[in-house]
């Protein structure tokens, strides 16, 4: 299978973003916690990890807000696969965030190839609500670390492309991706330039 590029989207956090290892990380620094990034076997974490919830409220708060300001960095090989993407098409993210101008800043700090006019944030604030987003804007492909937000995909016609995480890896029909290497060889690269008229996003 090989991937267009203008068919492709993709999910924020556990995917372009090495979210939750950082949480891990504040949770152990601020409030010493001492559970592992393998230990969150649960997309809703709390039911894997034992953590006072106020606690997790508080660095969370933080990861949405700030997401610019602290060490939340792209997973390995992100950053060169995202910027070749934008030789072609905009690049297309649908999060559960509330807000997308967190996530903008954070591709300014990490990713700043990726102007912000090749670049489109749909925030969501929840879940569920990617589906008519990703259907309203012609989207074929969507890389997810959310299983159930796979199936929900895969009904609605969207072929859903797992990247692997310890709360995604029981048994499911999806392809599944665990870096950004085997991502970027699903991507088929020879469309790059067989689109008239080229897109204006590009490197610089």
């Amino acid at each position: 299978m090989t991937i267009p590029p203008a068919k492709l989207a993709f999910d924020f956090d556990g995917v372009i973003a090495d979210t939750f290892r950082l949480f891990v990380r504040m949770a152990r620094e601020q409030y010493h916690y001492d559970f592992a990034y393998d230990d969150i076997t649960e997309y809703e974490f709390l039911k894997s990890v034992h953590m006072d919830r106020a606690h997790a409220s508080e660095i969370i708060e933080v990861l949405t807000n700030e997401p610019h300001a602290i060490d939340l960095f792209p997973n390995e090989g992100a950053r060169d696969t995202l910027a070749r993407l934008i030789s072609h098409a905009p690049l297309l993210v649908v999060t559960a965030r509330p807000f997308p101008e967190p996530v903008a800043l954070w591709f300014d700090r990490h990713i700043p190839e990726i102007g912000r006019h090749c670049l489109r944030i749909e925030a969501t604030g929840v879940n569920t609500a990617k589906l008519d987003i990703l259907k309203g804007l012609k989207v074929e492909y969507f890389v997810e670390d959310r299983l159930d937000t796979c199936h929900l995909l895969q009904e609605a016609g969207i072929t859903p492309i797992v990247f692997t995480q310890p709360w995604n890896r029981r048994p499911h029909p999806f392809i599944t991706v665990s870096t950004w290497e085997e991502m970027n060889a699903l991507i088929d690269w020879s469309a790059l330039g067989s689109v008239n008229p080229p897109s204006p996003c590009g490197r610089g």
